[in-house]
């Protein structure tokens, strides 16, 4: 496979959608810079982003990002080839460069101001077109989920205590990656290769101060999710499998959780769309719920049941977390937990009788979900708790 370079961009979505729009009438890097810096602000208040600590003035924030942004477009035939600056000592020579779209651009750019979803379609078709690695990720996952092994500080911590050795963590993380699989995917000595190989370049073979259990939790998850991806015979790194991963979740084609029954301790990745392979290309079909909520909507009352069964309250219908609910139903659907959050909107609306269940969206208290899993709102109000009874049919 011919080496892919992968911006790091892991809001490349959203920017590309503002950006194209701000493009439409041409615009400088400057006016770039400044449109990009409104878009972190904007992700920022919607708690989808963070913003990150400048070590520069304010005339010269974001510069970089701002540039990827515009070399990807470039990349992605939707903006006229320009340079760009390689360095922040050249920035002052670019701040009135202007850019211009192409007719492809111009295309896409009508998309994100009246169709996002056709933006989604589009932005998705050219993306894989122009990144091998994308095109290879989503073709591993119409084969079979990615399990990418997760270690916390505590669980770093505990294992200090314990006296755990790495061949320990190895084998640890060669089970979670092998789970399912009839063959072994990848043997202990490979994953402890790795963890070695990123901790070395991470800490140096013999560091003057032990690592902390956060930045050693950091580089082991690194090194897992590498194997784990690389034994599935796509050879990237950490850092691209992180940026693929929120570009598929932001275009709705895969999803991701680490809260997936039978699958505690890792980041379970599934594909979320329809496939399909013509020749060289792709064709790309995100799924709807037109189409499979009553599916869902099935699957979310089967997983509240079965995660009832082991709930220690011994009430009739226990209060239970919404988002572990949710990411057995969209892993079991091949859906994304956005998809399965519309439909749990339509089953506390009473929607799908066929199925005979009340569903109550609750408050609660104790069971706010963790950083990696969104949270449920309803009609703007936070809802972190799920109940289901059954219907009762009226009296005649």
């Amino acid at each position: 496979m011919v080496k892919d370079t992968i911006p790091r961009l892991q809001q490349l979505v959203p920017h590309m959608l503002d950006q194209l729009k701000n493009l439409r009438e041409g615009a400088t890097f400057e006016e770039v810079r400044l449109s990009y810096i409104a878009t972190v602000d904007r992700l920022v208040s919607q708690g989808q982003g963070r913003r990150t600590a400048s070590r520069v003035n304010d005339n010269e924030a974001y510069w970089s990002p701002a540039a990827d942004v515009l070399q990807e477009a470039i990349r992605l035939g939707f903006v006229r080839h320009q340079p760009l600056p390689s360095a922040r000592r050249y920035l002052d020579s670019y701040r009135d460069r202007r850019f211009e779209l192409t007719n492809l651009g111009f295309e896409v750019s009508e998309l994100a101001q009246n169709d996002v979803s056709g933006f989604f379609d589009r932005l998705a078709d050219a993306i894989t077109h122009a990144h091998p690695y994308f095109k290879q990720f989503l073709l591993l996952l119409t084969e079979a989920p990615l399990i990418c092994p997760e270690i916390s500080e505590g669980e770093i911590e505990d294992g200090r205590k314990q006296r755990r050795t790495t061949d320990d963590w190895a084998r640890w993380a060669a089970e979670r990656i092998n789970a399912g699989r009839d063959k072994e995917l990848v043997t202990v000595a490979a994953v402890k290769r790795e963890m070695r190989l990123f901790v070395n370049r991470r800490f140096g073979v013999r560091p003057v101060e032990k690592p902390t259990s956060k930045a050693l939790a950091e580089v082991l998850n690194d090194a897992f999710a590498a194997t784990a991806v690389r034994a599935r015979g796509v050879p990237m790194g950490a850092m691209e499998l992180q940026i693929l991963r929120a570009w598929g979740s932001q275009l709705r084609l895969l999803d991701q959780s680490r809260h997936v029954p039978n699958h505690e301790g890792s980041n379970l990745v599934w594909i979320a769309s329809d496939v399909e392979r013509a020749g060289e290309q792709l064709r790309i079909i995100r799924r709807r719920v037109a189409d499979l909520g009553s599916a869902v909507a099935r699957s979310v009352v089967e997983a509240y049941r079965r995660q009832s069964a082991s709930d220690a309250s011994n009430l009739a219908a226990p209060y239970l977390p919404i988002y572990r609910v949710r990411a057995e139903a969209a892993f079991e659907c091949g859906v994304t937990r956005g998809l399965v959050d519309i439909v749990l909107e339509k089953l506390a609306n009473g929607d799908f009788p066929e199925l005979g269940v009340q569903v109550w969206l609750h408050l609660g208290r104790g069971d706010q979900p963790p950083p990696s899993e969104p949270i449920f709102r309803r009609a703007g109000t936070r809802r972190y708790q799920i109940t289901i009874t059954t219907k009762k049919e009226p009296e005649s």
